[in-house]
């Protein structure tokens, strides 16, 4: 239990004035005043209600300023108690002198030194992930990407080096300039440009040296792009189960050693919760429970649990002792030593994936347009309108329930739907 209140008396220096302060009492430790910057006379002070008396313009004034000061402790206080932090007051008493010591200890940094310092921050970032060592070389390789284009832009827009540039000077302006000239190379070479991912890595940037307290930043610069640096509205890729079912029962004799990999891979992933290309990719026997699969997955830290079904219990068979070290799937070799490399293989054999199922599509007769990320959504969508609780399904996806009805699920029996319809309302 804690409380905070203001008392005032007589100034001893001039005793028609009345000194405030601020006395903070937590139940097991010693009361503790701090002298406020806030005075009047003391005729008018009145302590039970700790307020001036008066309807003047200064005195109401001043209450305001002493009742905003109380409230700022007393929220200190209250998040305190919250985190479960062990406060004393004389802790509580110096809370804001430590921010107004980092405020002076403001630096100014060049946007080009702060990128640079996160290349160089990642570049040597390490994570755990499934029992392995990963680094963040695609976050170094991102931040690389937005420097090297903000350097063109500066000069072939402005005629000035990049490296001239603070903070200050990422303003409205120079952001509406950006995203027109990202636009422009977009459209030449028959893209977007990337423009929303380098928009959001420069807000990134921004926002990390806001945090480390560099002079100059305005985020709420970034609310002119409006749309501009949103990430489009996703549309799910999921397919109907019967169109999975084709398939599984295609004629896997068309089809080549390395393609029938493909497929093996994509129908594992769609048994397995709709695991992440990269995630199939690192699989390892370790992650492997019994009856379910436990990971990491690489692109969030968050940890999914699908069931082991028999038919992915099969493929994993039929790939044993074939996979390079660890890993369950032949994806790796002893050529894929970096991280970097590793990426650049499951790149290319994403792409390969792609062009195995348009080929199984051909041959199917399926509409439907297959991708590796058509797995997660289908098996979300399958096991939803299967009746299974939204908690249960984002624990084995590895998503929150919110993110799987927005970005994955998709009604896929729009006909069945339409025929109950006509049936509860009547033709």
């Amino acid at each position: 239990m804690f409380t905070i209140n203001i008392k005032g008396k007589a100034n001893p220096k001039d005793p028609k004035m009345v000194k405030l302060e601020m006395i903070i009492f937590k139940t097991g430790y010693a009361r503790v005043t701090k002298v406020l910057n806030v005075s009047g006379p003391v005729k008018d002070w009145d302590n039970q209600s700790q307020a001036f008396k008066g309807n003047g313009s200064t005195l109401t004034a001043k209450n305001k300023i002493l009742f905003e000061l109380k409230n700022q402790y007393q929220t200190v206080a209250e998040d305190w108690d919250y985190e479960g932090r062990v406060w004393s007051p004389v802790e509580l008493s110096h809370c804001f002198n430590e921010v107004q010591t980092r405020k002076e200890e403001i630096k100014s940094l060049s946007v080009i030194q702060m990128i640079d310092s996160l290349i160089e921050k990642f570049t040597h970032k390490e994570r755990y992930k499934n029992g392995r060592i990963i680094t963040s070389i695609n976050n170094t390789r991102c931040y690389k990407e937005i420097k090297n284009s903000l350097t063109r832009f500066t000069q072939e827009v402005y005629n000035r080096s990049f490296s001239s540039y603070y903070f200050k000077e990422i303003n409205e302006r120079f952001l509406l300039d950006y995203t027109l000239y990202i636009q422009k190379v977009g459209i030449k070479n028959g893209n977007k440009g990337g423009l929303t991912q380098k928009l959001r890595r420069l807000r990134a940037t921004c926002r990390y040296a806001e945090k480390q307290c560099i002079y100059g930043v305005d985020m709420k610069a970034f609310e002119c792009l409006g749309d501009n640096i949103k990430w489009e509205p996703t549309t799910s890729k999921a397919t109907s189960h019967m169109v999975l079912e084709k398939l599984e029962a295609v004629d896997r004799s068309l089809f080549s050693q390395k393609e029938q990999l493909h497929l093996d891979l994509f129908l594992f992933s769609y048994y397995t919760g709709g695991m992440a290309n990269v995630d199939v990719c690192h699989l390892t026997w370790d992650c492997i429970k019994e009856d379910k699969i436990i990971y990491e997955r690489m692109k969030f830290p968050k940890q999914a649990k699908p069931l082991l079904i028999e038919k992915a219990k099969k493929i994993i068979e039929k790939y044993r002792g074939t996979g390079f070290e660890n890993y369950i799937f032949p994806v790796f070799t002893h050529k894929h030593k970096t991280d970097m490399q590793r990426t650049k293989r499951i790149s290319n054999l994403t792409v390969k994936m792609t062009l195995t199922l348009a080929k199984a599509c051909r041959l199917l007769k399926i509409k439907d347009k297959l991708t590796w990320y058509s797995a997660r959504a289908s098996f979300i969508t399958r096991m939803v309108d299967q009746g299974y609780s939204p908690y249960v399904v984002a624990e084995m996806a590895g998503n929150s329930p919110m993110v799987i009805y927005k970005h994955y699920y998709k009604n896929t029996k729009t006909d069945e739907m339409l025929k109950e319809m006509n049936s509860i309302f009547g033709e």
